[in-house]
């Protein structure tokens, strides 16, 4: 079957279909790219994508630029004009390319949380479990400048995607989940809306997170039945 964004690849359907996710042993199996695509600034190609920060310390370089690989940017303007075109509205980037100091350093305060309230566990089981909450550095896709965490915006405001992009507001539940219990119709509605448009133009979903889509990857890879992602992690 021809998927959209992916040719005739039988893995990008099934994988889809199924909502596969991958283990860090998974994505320890494909080789990391080696494109030396430079890194640029996610609005690029079109300003009125909205650059709207989760954390602009997260991000951890300086200025109000959030940074994707050139490629990457180029499909995020044909997501924003395809959002456009047919329903009125405009992608917002909450968070792209993370230098790897940066992801290592998240991922390790969340394996020393996890480490203390299960004692004994082992260290591939703590790094597996980890990775759900912080991806693990080797194999992570915002270091790469191939994965972004984006949302929907009608104009200036925010729809209702179920929650904030995992920082909840006071007294909200979160439901990072793309299928989420909980989810109103008009929650999930509007959480399909943006998985389908970014995979008809070639990002996958990671399940897990319903913001995060990647194109290039490791991650993307996998989901494709690739030996090989096309970047691998980039310094500043």
């Amino acid at each position: 079957m021809s998927v959209p964004g992916f040719g005739d690849n039988p893995a990008a359907y099934r994988n889809y279909v199924n909502r596969r996710e991958f283990s860090v042993a998974d994505l320890k199996k494909i080789r990391p790219g080696l494109s030396e695509e430079p890194l640029v600034d996610v609005r690029i190609y079109d300003s009125s994508i909205a650059a709207v920060p989760r954390n602009k310390n997260a991000e951890g370089h300086d200025g109000d630029a959030l940074l994707v690989r050139d490629t990457v940017a180029r499909k995020l303007a044909a997501v924003n004009r395809d959002l456009g075109d047919f329903q009125g509205l405009r992608l917002g980037v909450m968070s792209a390319y993370r230098p790897p100091n940066v992801q290592a350093e998240g991922f390790s305060r969340k394996k020393e949380s996890l480490r203390q309230e299960q004692p004994g566990i082992s260290e591939d089981r703590l790094i597996e479990a980890a990775h759900l909450f912080v991806a693990y550095p080797p194999v992570a896709g915002h270091p790469t400048g191939g994965a972004v965490d984006v949302s929907l915006l009608r104009g200036n405001e925010k729809l209702d995607m179920g929650d904030s992009g995992g920082i909840p507001r006071p007294g909200e539940a979160v439901k990072i989940r793309t299928f989420s219990d909980g989810l109103t119709g008009e929650q999930l509605s509007n959480r399909l809306k943006l998985n389908v448009v970014m995979f008809l133009h070639g990002f996958i979903p990671f399940w897990g997170e319903w913001w995060h889509f990647s194109y290039g990857d490791r991650e993307w890879a996998a989901f494709l039945g690739l030996p090989q992602a096309i970047y691998g992690e980039k310094a500043l």
